[in-house]
C-alpha cells in the first residue's frame, strides 16, 4: 500500500514537474518575444492623450550606440505600423545605425468636422474617413452646387508638433546624450509629409533634413515669423499625376472642388526662398531604361548647407513607391539614403563609431579652385545620385574643379590613411 502511494506520488510529481517546465518554457518564449520585439511599442502622456509610437533599434553589427534618429510619419488614416509594412526603412536604419521613431496620429477630435466629412463622402465615395489625422495645418475647403460643404482645419486643437518634440527629447534623454542631436531626420509619407513640413516650419528640435513623399504644406500651416524661420535641407517627391494629394493642391471630383494643400510650386518656392538657395539644376533620372512609362526630373536648388531637392514625377499615382528591382528608373530608399548621407554629421566606420569630417573645403560654393585645408591627398567626386565623376590626387593644397558642371557633389578625401566626406556646391 505504501509502495503504491509512493509510486502514484512519484508519477504525479513527474507530471507536475513536466507541466511546470512547459509553463516555464512558454513564459520564457513570451518574455523573450517581448524583449526581442523590434520595433517596440511605447507610449507617453501628452496634451491630455495617451500617445503611442514605435521605436526600432538598428541591427548594426559593430555598434549598439545609435548614430542618429529617423522620425517616420505615416499617412492619412494610416498607422505607425504602416511605416514599417508599406515603407520599410529598416535597411537604411541598420546601414546607418539610426533609430526609427514612428508615432501614431489621433482620430479627428472635432465632432462637427467628422459630421461634415460624411457629407463630403457623398462626392468622394467614402474616402474622407478621419480615424488617424495629423494636426499639420491641413485645412479642407470643399465647394459644390450646394455651397460650401466644409472649411475646417483637421485636428486643429491637437498639438502634434509638441507630441513629436516630446517623443524625440525623451529618446535623447533615454540614451543619455549618446545620440548626436544634430543627426535627426524626418520622413513623412502622404499626410505624414504634411506633418513633416509642419514640424520643419516650427522646428522645436533642429532637423538635419526633412523628406516628404507625396505630401505637401497645408493651407493653415503654422510657422515662425519671417526672419526667425529655421532653415533645413528639404527632399521632396511628388507626382504630377497624384490623384490623392494633387500637385496643384486642388481636387475636382463629382461636381465638387476640394482645396487640400498649397500647390507644389508654392511649397518649393517657400523653401528655396527660406533656405536662400541658388538657381535650380535639372537632371533627368534615368539610370537605365524603364518599361513603366514613368519619368522623373530631379531639380536641385543648391545651397551651402540647406539645399532643396524636388523629384518631379510624371505618370505615377499617389501610392507608387519606386523600386529598382521592379524596373523603376529610381529607388525611393536609395535616393533618401543619399540625401541623409549628404547631410549627416558622420557615418559609422567599420567598428560602428561615428566619423566626423576634420576637413572643410573652401570656397563653397566654388567656381574654379577648392582648397581642402591640407596640402596633398587623393579625392573621389560623386554626384548626389552616387555616380563617380572623377578621382585623382591633388598637391599644393588646391584642386581645380572648373571641369565640373554646376551642381551638388560629395567629396571623399583621403589623407594619412583616413577618409573624410564633405559636400561641395559647384557654381
Amino acid at each position: 500500500m505504501i509502495r503504491m502511494i509512493f509510486k502514484w506520488d512519484k508519477h504525479k510529481f513527474i507530471h507536475i514537474k513536466g507541466c511546470l517546465f512547459a509553463v516555464t518554457f512558454v513564459c520564457c518564449l513570451f518574455v523573450h518575444s517581448r524583449i526581442e520585439a523590434n520595433p517596440e511599442e511605447r507610449s507617453l502622456r501628452f496634451g491630455g492623450f495617451e500617445r503611442e509610437y514605435l521605436i526600432y533599434t538598428p541591427q548594426h553589427p559593430k555598434s549598439r550606440t545609435p548614430s542618429g534618429i529617423l522620425i517616420g510619419l505615416h499617412g492619412f488614416n494610416g498607422s505607425m505600423k504602416n511605416f514599417f509594412n508599406e515603407y520599410d526603412f529598416r535597411a537604411i536604419a541598420d546601414a546607418m545605425n539610426y533609430l526609427i521613431l514612428a508615432p501614431q496620429a489621433l482620430p479627428e477630435q472635432n465632432e462637427a468636422v467628422r459630421l461634415k466629412a460624411t457629407i463630403i463622402n457623398l462626392f468622394l465615395g467614402d474616402k474622407l474617413q478621419l480615424d488617424a489625422v495629423w494636426a499639420c495645418g491641413l485645412k479642407v475647403k470643399a465647394n459644390s452646387f450646394l455651397g460650401t460643404l466644409i472649411d475646417d482645419e483637421l485636428n486643429r486643437d491637437v498639438d502634434d508638433v509638441g507630441f513629436i518634440e516630446t517623443m524625440i527629447r525623451m529618446t535623447l534623454e533615454a540614451y543619455k546624450s549618446i545620440i548626436p542631436p544634430e543627426n535627426i531626420f524626418m520622413i513623412g509619407t502622404s499626410m505624414g509629409g504634411y506633418m513633416a513640413y509642419q514640424f520643419a516650419r516650427i522646428q522645436p528640435v533642429k532637423l538635419a533634413g526633412m523628406v516628404s513623399v507625396a505630401g505637401s504644406m497645408g493651407l493653415a500651416i503654422k510657422g515662425a515669423e519671417p526672419g526667425a524661420r529655421p532653415q533645413t535641407p528639404i527632399c521632396d517627391f511628388h507626382s504630377l499625376t497624384d490623384e490623392v494629394v494633387p500637385y496643384e493642391g486642388v481636387l475636382r471630383q463629382n461636381g465638387a472642388t476640394i482645396y487640400l494643400a498649397q500647390s507644389k510650386e508654392e511649397v518649393i518656392r517657400f523653401w528655396t526662398e527660406n533656405n536662400e538657395t541658388g538657381a535650380p539644376v535639372v537632371e533627368r533620372v534615368e539610370y537605365y531604361p524603364s518599361d513603366k512609362s514613368i519619368t522623373v526630373e530631379k531639380i536641385t536648388y543648391p545651397g551651402p548647407v540647406n539645399e532643396v531637392i524636388h523629384y518631379k514625377i510624371e505618370g505615377a499615382n499617389h501610392h507608387y513607391f519606386f523600386k529598382k528591382e521592379e524596373g523603376d528608373c529610381m529607388d525611393h530608399r536609395e535616393e533618401i539614403t543619399k540625401f541623409i548621407s549628404a547631410h549627416a554629421t558622420g557615418l559609422p566606420d567599420h567598428n560602428g563609431h561615428l566619423q566626423k569630417s576634420q576637413i572643410t573645403v573652401y570656397p563653397n560654393p566654388a567656381r574654379d579652385f577648392i582648397y581642402p585645408g591640407i596640402m596633398e591627398g587623393s579625392i573621389r567626386i560623386y554626384t548626389l545620385t552616387g555616380q563617380a565623376v572623377w578621382s585623382g590626387s591633388f598637391h599644393s593644397g588646391s584642386l581645380s574643379v572648373s571641369f565640373l558642371p554646376p551642381g551638388t557633389y560629395i567629396l571623399h578625401i583621403q589623407t594619412e590613411g583616413k577618409t573624410h566626406t564633405t559636400k561641395l556646391i559647384k557654381q
